[in-house]
């Protein structure tokens, strides 16, 4: 044991250990590549502003545009999330627009980055290209347009929103 007023010997650290300590960059962890095949992304199945190719689901995003994104989310979270439980995110954040008009950009904002959350995992799951702007400004400037378009191009691959199931 040692003694209470010993002293211990200073550390005193070489280059070859310094050396060692250091990790190169390769070996850093990096973010997994959203394209990890390196090619463009694949264009939409339908355009943006290509509303009325489903007049019914225009009407609804129109009127509602919770459902929609409801909808949507369960099936990009491959029903990890209940069509009703992103209903109600999506209400509680347009609740929170109406409480107050200082808040009212703040909560815009957050309500789009949520929903283009999805737009982005949408994009990512089927390799389609961040057009025709980031995703978040996408939900910005055409939220109803942006929900009718991943709504459409889950039924052009194949899926139905609306059951909340493949098909």
């Amino acid at each position: 044991m040692e003694e209470l007023g010993a002293v211990s010997e200073p550390c005193v650290h070489t280059e070859q250990e310094d050396d060692k300590s250091k990790l190169p960059e390769t070996d850093l962890l990096q973010p997994p590549d959203p394209n990890p095949t390196g090619q463009p992304g694949a264009a939409w199945k339908s355009g943006l502003f290509a509303c009325c190719n489903n007049p019914c689901n225009a009407l609804v995003t129109a009127l509602l545009p919770c459902v929609t994104f409801g909808q949507v989310a369960e099936m990009v979270d491959d029903g990890n999330i209940a069509c009703c439980t992103s209903i109600m995110l999506y209400m509680g954040m347009c609740f929170g627009l109406c409480v107050g008009i200082g808040l009212c950009c703040k909560w815009k904002y957050g309500l789009c980055k949520q929903t283009a959350e999805y737009r982005t995992k949408l994009r990512n799951k089927f390799n389609l290209a961040e057009s025709p702007a980031l995703d978040w400004v996408t939900h910005l400037c055409c939220h109803c347009c942006a929900l009718c378009q991943e709504y459409r191009e889950l039924q052009s691959r194949g899926f139905d929103p609306s059951l909340g199931n493949f098909s």
